[in-house]
């Protein structure tokens, strides 16, 4: 991604700096671009053929400009020779004394010529003197054993010329076949060598073929864009290596530091050790520091996922490209994502209540597909689809304060496992993202607004929470609510105490004039959520439906929602980004309520949706988060480049292609791993079984024991059975986990089994009472479940055998491999000491932030 230099940036770059160029024409346009970069006011209209001299006071920058284009006189010569007496070993006899020149080595050296040599050939000496010129020209300017001439030292192209548009006598002198042996003939001589030939600004210059007059001198853009390149290759390694990386043309990125290595370490180390211990090692005491292998499946989707945003966007494994807008892109892209949505629309199959699950994973799908076109093709500096974006990012948090408002207000589910839970499956993926990137957590800055919002509905709901049936009492606790997080929010004082507390207690260094920002215009929208959410249950609650006037007030609300929505997009239209934002917090409900009725105003609409937007939906979490280095580059600065087709027609394209099938993938995998592994680390609950999935045949044994209380505290499963067997027999694996059918099931079968073999022992032995062995022996190899035969007595099993009062049955599972997709009916538990320790809240919380604690005070 290349760096566009403005005045300021210029000059804590280079302030103070020599800036040398000699040359022709096209290094003097240069030479003008760079010299404008510091001196914006700069008279660039002297006389052409002549030396050009700048100097800026206030940041010390000089510019020196010599008009040499056969790179032939001795200035040039002494320029470019490292020594103190600089002798021409071509034109002998010619010296010049270094005394005469400026004593400060120049921090850009830059010589181009060879335009002049093909104009002029008969008078220079054609292109084998250019030859000759720069072969000595690049072994002076490359003896590493004198005294530098340059920190950077540069030997411009011979650039590309626009055929069309040359002048006649140029056409037949400035042919591109030439011009292309030249530039061949620099890049093999300047090979291995200190010297820079910036061969991108050809490609520049092919690309804006069109802007050029006379075929030669291209326009005052296509230069300064060669200018930001020079300067991008001179200062981009002088910038602060931290995050936002959005300069990385010419840029060594920074060394790990040691929590990135320690993420790394467990992803790459610590979760393949734990694959290969529980498959090959599971009774080993090491296995007690691994989890399920389900879980180890979670996390090896969590961290494949993040190792490989890392490896795209913390290194140079992939390119990255600038955002350009093009209002044309921007349109076929949107029409594209409408065409898909459009043509997976499906109908349920029986009436949807108003404002459904698939309607709101619908809603928030087209939504983030717009966000994510927007933040690709970087519209951000178009008013008019900035301000409707604006309004998206407000219309998730109304469904955040409308959602969790209403299951609060019925379900009065308080507890932490449910909070914890909320706000787990929000943040893991931010937070390891934030230290695996060395990013700020702010800066993913749509879990944290959603995280704390949803916080600020909970206690708003938790508070005198037995009186929340009360209409009286939970408006005013709304409104109350919503005028306290307004003033928390816009009162400077205190967000900025928080974080000075944060920085100096936790080391973490959170912008509280940005984050203001971002809360402030979306403050409102939260609460006026949780009021439609209010009007939404009484509205249920009366049947207003069933009302005579029903019909006329639908009519009216479906009327001014049309007359709403349009209405917002004409005034966003009509005004810039800054004062919308001024606006916004108090108008965003509009558009978003108008939607909302206008989504539901028929059967037909309320229960149609778009499976593609849906199923964007699911994953908006992972995908609004994972495009900042997946999809997008240097945390969304600029575009992820992992095609190896980067030129031409259709190079855009295929990128855009492969790079989103990968970005939806991992997001869709992303989603149902975080979901697992949000719910393991607070609840300790295992993965649900896959279905297809077939389980390992543990076995269960079944001892003759008497059945007393003690036994039911001990490791066993007992269950009663009136007649005593020893066998082992396979458990089913059809329910998933061993339940009472499943033990009921495998007893019936279990002990017909054993009957059939006793029966049948006792026939061949010749002790036979009586028994019906024809029927047990017909029934053995039968695997149906059937009720058991009571016609079997106490006489089985020969003379003296005592009737126990009982049989318990134990469930063995040391010898159980775990595989992953495989489902155990009967696994292991977590280690009582862990599991007792993470069960409780307070040492959830105390560990979590300990952790947090150690990582951000020791960085």
């Amino acid at each position: 991604m290349l760096k566009t230099y403005d005045t300021k940036s210029t000059n804590t770059c280079i302030g103070g700096s020599r800036i040398v160029m000699l040359g022709d024409s096209v290094v003097r346009q240069l030479y003008y671009s760079v010299v404008k970069k510091v001196i914006l006011d700069a008279n660039t209209n002297g006389d052409k053929h002549s030396d050009i001299f700048f100097k800026d006071e206030t940041s010390g920058v000089s510019f020196e400009f010599y008009w040499d284009p056969f790179l032939n006189s001795t200035r040039a010569l002494a320029m470019t020779s490292p020594s103190s007496t600089y002798t021409n070993d071509i034109d002998s006899g010619i010296s010049v004394d270094a005394t005469q020149l400026p004593e400060q080595t120049p921090s850009i050296l830059l010589v181009g010529s060879g335009l002049w040599y093909l104009r002029y050939a008969e008078m220079s000496g054609g292109l084998e003197e250019w030859r000759i010129k720069m072969l000595s020209l690049a072994q002076r300017m490359s003896d590493s054993a004198k005294p530098s001439l340059g920190d950077n030292l540069f030997i411009s192209p011979i650039p590309a010329v626009n055929t069309d548009k040359l002048a006649e006598e140029r056409l037949k002198t400035l042919l591109p076949k030439d011009i292309n042996e030249m530039n061949t003939f620099l890049r093999e001589t300047t090979k291995d060598s200190p010297i820079t030939v910036p061969f991108s600004w050809n490609l520049m210059t092919e690309t804006a073929a069109s802007a050029t007059n006379d075929g030669l001198h291209y326009a005052e853009r296509v230069m300064t864009a060669e200018a930001d390149v020079l300067l991008n290759f001179l200062c981009n390694n002088k910038l602060p290596k931290v995050a936002p990386m959005a300069a990385t043309c010419c840029y060594d990125y920074p060394s790990n530091h040691w929590f990135q290595t320690l993420m790394l370490a467990i992803f790459l180390l610590w979760l393949p050790c734990g694959f290969i211990v529980q498959a090959y090692y599971r009774n080993h005491p090491a296995s007690l520091y691994f989890p399920s292998t389900g879980i180890l499946n979670a996390m090896a989707i969590m961290a494949g996922s993040v190792v490989y945003m890392y490896y795209s966007d913390r290194t140079s494994l992939f390119g990255k490209g600038n955002k350009m807008f093009s209002t044309p892109s921007f349109a076929l892209l949107m029409a594209l994502s409408i065409a898909a949505g459009c043509l997976t629309l499906k109908k349920a199959e029986k009436d949807q209540v108003f404002l459904n699950r698939d309607q709101t994973d619908e809603w928030k799908g087209w939504m983030q597909i717009v966000i994510l076109i927007y933040h690709y093709v970087g519209a951000s500096s178009v008013s008019a689809i900035y301000n409707p974006v604006r309004m998206l990012v407000a219309s998730y948090l109304f469904m955040t304060g409308f959602g969790h408002f209403v299951f609060f207000y019925k379900k009065a589910d308080f507890g932490f496992t449910r909070v914890a839970s909320i706000l787990t499956r929000l943040n893991l993926l931010t937070v390891l993202l934030t230290y695996t990137m060395n990013t700020t957590y702010l800066s993913y800055y749509f879990a944290p607004l959603v995280s704390f919002f949803y916080l600020i509905i909970y206690l708003m709901m938790y508070i005198g929470h037995s009186h929340n049936k009360k209409p009286e009492f939970i408006l005013t606790k709304i409104a109350v609510t919503a005028i306290l997080t307004a003033a928390f929010i816009q009162t400077p004082v205190i967000l900025d105490t928080i974080f000075s507390f944060l920085h100096f207690f936790f080391g973490v260094t959170w912008s509280a004039t940005e984050w203001r920002f971002r809360l402030q215009l979306d403050v409102w929208i939260v609460f006026i959520g949780a009021l439609f959410g209010y009007g939404f249950i009484k509205a249920q609650e009366l049947a207003i439906s069933a009302h005579p006037h029903w019909s006329t007030v639908r009519s009216t609300t479906l009327v001014i929602s049309a007359i709403g929505l349009l209405g917002y997009f004409i005034f966003e239209a009509t005004i810039t980004k800054f004062e919308y934002n001024r606006y916004h917090p108090y108008i965003s409900w509009i558009p978003i309520l108008s939607f909302v009725f206008l989504r539901n105003s028929t059967s037909a609409l309320r229960n149609t949706t778009s499976t593609f937007y849906s199923f964007i939906g699911k994953c908006s979490l992972e995908t609004f988060i994972g495009q900042f280095h997946m999809w997008l580059a240097g945390d969304t600065k600029g575009l992820l480049i992992i095609s190896p087709w980067i030129d031409g027609p259709g190079a855009w394209t295929f990128n855009l292609a492969i790079s989103s099938f990968i970005f939806i993938a991992i997001a869709h995998a992303l989603s149902g791993a975080t979901g697992e592994l949000s719910d393991w680390l607070v609840t300790g609950r295992e993965p649900k079984q896959v279905k297809g999935t077939v389980a390992t045949t543990p076995y269960t044994l079944l001892t003759a024991a008497p059945l007393t209380r003690d036994r039911d505290t001990g490791p066993g499963l007992p269950l009663a059975v009136k007649q005593p067997s020893v066998v082992k027999s396979p458990i089913s694996p059809s329910s998933g986990k061993v339940g009472p059918t499943t033990l009921k099931d495998l007893m019936e079968n279990s002990l017909k089994a054993e009957k059939a073999r006793m029966m049948e022992s006792a026939g061949s032995s010749g002790s036979g009472s009586g028994s019906n062995s024809g029927h047990g022996s017909s029934d053995s190899g039968s695997s149906s479940t059937t009720e058991y035969d009571n016609t079997m007595g106490p006489h089985m099993g020969g003379k003296g055998m005592k009737r126990p009062e009982a049989v318990s049955l134990q469930i063995d599972t040391s010898d159980i491999p775990r595989r992953p997709q495989v489902i155990v009916s009967a696994s292991s538990p977590t280690p009582t000491t862990f599991k007792s320790l993470w069960a409780q809240p307070i040492w959830k919380v105390t560990i979590f932030f300990s952790i947090i604690w150690v990582m951000n005070f020791f960085s």
